[in-house]
């Protein structure tokens, strides 16, 4: 498939914390005239194979994907996980870990939010009743439902965000494990949006040769919300580093309007497309 066709590599369900479920996700991808699509939810699988049927059933291709949380120097860095087999005994091992992780920050962050007068448990508990796996977001989500914020952004600045009542650390595995994991499953790895981190462009070249140097294969070149300036940066990145281009909106909501799926710059053609070799259920 060349890097004029319609790709987005980074697609959330409710099996983390998009607003979808997995084959309505689809069908709103499908409907938006995507033809290859990956679903990549944090640290979970649970959503692929729903995903891969429903795609199957719109005439789209499809690969098995997961975005990992993983540590760099100490930053939280997320890495996509494409074409991989969602079976591996390494991976299924790997999800495990980060889910644990996953629920104890949860719990951590309930008593924080109960502590400073934000119904944390209460929002814990209607997350876990919905079957998803907990983050922020959904912490988020919940206390803008509770009446405790206006809205998401809201939440994070008062509530979640750095140095605030609800915010936790995760010990992430680290971003060279992370992406090991991946390579284990058969998949190809690919920094997400890697010019939200809060990183110097020399720091963030330096990640990302460690990355190849750990035989990760690409980086998200255009991505949801990213300015031209942001496409410019992650092109010289994957050109300096030797990387492949992926796309992906990072979508998890219909009512957000600002990065639907699909609706990416296309690639460059000095940039290989980390797609270039897959092969879509």
């Amino acid at each position: 498939m060349s890097a004029s066709s319609p790709v987005d590599l980074h697609l959330h369900s409710t099996a983390s914390d998009g607003m979808l479920d997995p084959a309505a996700l689809v069908a709103h991808v499908a409907a938006c005239g995507v033809k290859l699509m990956a679903l990549t939810d944090h640290d979970t699988v649970a959503g692929v194979a729903a995903a891969a049927d429903a795609a199957r059933a719109h005439g789209i291709g499809f690969v098995a994907g997961v975005e990992l949380s993983a540590a760099w120097r100490g930053r939280t860095i997320h890495v996509l996980g494409l074409a991989l087999d969602p079976a591996n005994p390494t991976l299924t091992l790997a999800l495990e870990r980060q889910q644990a992780l996953r629920n104890e920050r949860a719990e951590r962050i309930a008593a924080r939010l109960d502590a400073a007068g934000a119904p944390g448990t209460a929002a814990l508990a209607t997350i876990r009743a919905a079957g998803s796996l907990p983050t922020r977001t959904h912490f988020a989500r919940e206390l803008v439902a509770a009446g405790a914020a206006a809205d998401v952004a809201a939440a994070f600045k008062r509530w979640l965000g750095s140095g605030r009542p609800g915010n936790v650390a995760s010990e992430w595995p680290e971003l060279t494990e992370a992406t090991g994991w991946i390579l284990a499953a058969g998949g190809k790895a690919a920094i997400a949006h890697p010019m939200r981190y809060a990183l110097s462009a020399g720091a963030r070249r330096e990640m990302c040769t460690e990355f190849a140097a750990a035989g990760g294969h690409g980086v998200e070149v255009s991505t949801g919300g990213g300015g031209v300036h942001d496409r410019e940066q992650a092109i010289s990145l994957a050109v300096r580093c030797r990387l492949e281009g992926s796309v992906g909106s990072d979508f998890h909501d219909p009512s957000v309007p600002w990065n639907p799926p699909g609706r990416l710059a296309k690639l460059p053609d000095s940039i290989r497309p980390i797609w270039s070799d897959f092969q879509p259920a």
